[in-house]
């Protein structure tokens, strides 16, 4: 198990901590497994810093789309990451 730190923008961490989103479509790059924990950084893209709010989840599910890109319409490379609430 390890932990991945990922940027994330103000309007899909409020989706995360405040509505219940609880999947992100990221480059498949850091080998993500079921039982890493997901930590989710704000970044906010105007002013290029993080804002110090963080949310770490536990990864449920990893659908990579080299398995079945072409039937679900995911770019080769690219992974669906299913998470827990945040811890």
């Amino acid at each position: 198990m390890k932990t991945v730190n990922k940027k994330i923008w103000p309007r899909f961490f409020e989706d995360v901590i405040r509505f219940g989103k609880r999947f992100e479509i990221r480059k498949d790059e850091d080998n993500i497994q079921t039982g890493d924990i997901l930590n989710l950084q704000e970044w906010d893209p105007k002013t290029q810093q993080y804002t110090g709010r963080q949310a770490a989840c536990t990864v449920l599910y990893v659908f990579r789309s080299d398995d079945y890109a072409e039937d679900f319409g995911l770019k080769p490379g690219y992974c669906v990451i299913g998470f827990s609430r945040w811890n």
